[in-house]
């Protein structure tokens, strides 16, 4: 079969387009973007050119959007599990505003990451849940959110963000070993032990132990693949929305110690005072599940 008739290059072509348009760039402005030739992109939206693997690539990482993301939505689509109209508005749901970063120098002084390298990070753990997810739902399966418990979910999503945020670090951190504290550990001066905690919603970060040191703590929502978010747990989705990062300094004295049933063992949650006063870095307002009066929310200024 010759290749530009396959299916699948026709719809990554149409969702490289859409995504161009999306962002209102022209044809010589993603050009420029992706170091390929003025004529290129116009070629290969006009089904004139069929691109090399190199070309899709170098396109597509100009958008923003792994050409992984997007080979495996266009097997979707031609396996007729999508749209082709879904599948852009999934990819465009999954671009992190840059609002959503916040006190900027706030993280690099304590981090040493840029809001670029967490957001990249972020992104890489969507595109990590996405994959999982869309092999699951191709063999008809529910996706990864409804097929495990929530505490192990939360820790899932904790280890991929962690992993994320070494390879997005540039060389700064590696990712410890399962279960050894801390969870990242510093690979330059700028770096630091970095302890990570993953929580749903409105829940607190929580360990087993009461472990001091230096925090990063991520909070996340189930919404659907679309973006579309409702507060409540009746009305949970199966999709990962990270909502919330914070950082800062925790002592042995800022938890608060209980033996709960459900629990194996002892639980070490951080204060309320303490957690409330960590440095706000990510905020996504649409999927705050807390209610907000007049758009506001502590440490948003």
């Amino acid at each position: 079969m010759n290749e530009q008739h396959h299916p699948i290059v026709g719809i990554l072509l149409n969702l490289l387009k859409a995504l161009r348009l999306n962002q209102r760039l022209t044809h010589e402005e993603l050009a420029d973007k992706a170091n390929v030739h003025r004529t290129t992109i116009g070629l290969l939206e006009k089904g004139e050119r069929t691109p090399s693997v190199a070309i899709a690539a170098q396109i597509s990482n100009a958008l923003g959007v792994p050409l992984s993301d997007l080979l495996q939505k266009a097997e979707q689509v031609v396996a007729g599990h999508l749209t082709e109209a879904d599948a852009f508005i999934e990819e465009k749901a999954r671009v992190i505003p840059q609002e959503c970063l916040r006190n900027k120098s706030e993280l690099q002084n304590f981090t040493g990451l840029s809001a670029s390298a967490l957001s990249d990070a972020i992104h890489a753990c969507y595109h990590t849940l996405d994959m999982i997810d869309g092999q699951l739902v191709s063999r008809g399966s529910p996706p990864i959110g409804k097929l495990v418990e929530l505490a192990n979910l939360s820790s899932m999503v904790g280890n991929l963000v962690g992993g994320a945020i070494a390879e997005c670090s540039g060389g700064l951190y590696k990712r410890n070993k399962p279960h050894h504290y801390p969870d990242l550990l510093p690979l330059k001066s700028a770096a630091k032990n970095l302890e990570l905690k993953m929580a749903l919603e409105t829940n607190r970060p929580k360990g087993h132990l009461p472990k001091p040191g230096h925090y990063i703590t991520f909070r996340y929502v189930l919404g659907d693949k679309f973006g579309n978010y409702t507060k409540g747990k009746e009305t949970r989705g199966d999709t990962v929305w990270i909502w919330e990062v914070k950082v800062g300094t925790v002592t042995e004295a800022d938890f608060d110690i209980s033996n709960t049933d459900g629990d194996s063992g002892k639980t070490a949650v951080i204060k309320s005072a303490v957690f409330n006063a960590m440095k706000l870095v990510y905020f996504d307002k649409r999927y705050c599940p807390h209610a907000m009066r007049n758009d506001t929310y502590p440490g948003l200024n």
